[in-house]
């Protein structure tokens, strides 16, 4: 066993693939397009039920999912994902402002954490890769 395998702080690489759920069709295949476009491999669902269904643990280096949904919410989506692979990492994304607030005032969840649409592509990757840093 070499010195790196018995190290138990090396984490191991994910897939480089981020997992973007989010109900309304149009941001969705933009995130998925961006995403792709600066080298990322992306599973997009509009349907969180789908989404969960599909899961695998160890499979995503991210989640990017959007508050609001149908059937179930960004936060219970990340919650029940979570209990699946407890080391998958998120960032919310939202385009209510108030919504936003809210949940970071009442929560204490850290402001990086959360992406406000719309955002514009550069800033929108800079915090991708920012979060993804922080996990290596």
């Amino acid at each position: 066993m070499s010195p790196k395998d018995s190290d138990s702080k090396t984490k191991r690489k994910r897939s480089n693939l981020i997992l973007v759920v989010d109900d309304e069709p149009d941001a969705n295949m933009t995130l998925k397009i961006l995403l792709e476009e600066n080298g990322f491999e992306t599973d997009a669902y509009t349907d969180p039920v789908l989404a969960l269904q599909s899961f695998r643990p160890g499979k995503f280096d991210l989640l990017l999912l959007d508050i609001k949904m149908p059937k179930i919410g960004g936060f219970e989506l990340y919650q029940k994902l979570r209990e699946i692979d407890s080391e998958v990492k998120v960032c919310f994304v939202t385009a209510s402002e108030l919504f936003y607030e809210e949940f970071r005032e009442n929560r204490q969840i850290d402001e990086k954490y959360f992406i406000l649409k719309p955002m514009k592509n550069e800033e929108m990757m800079r915090r991708i890769n920012k979060i993804l840093q922080e996990y290596e």
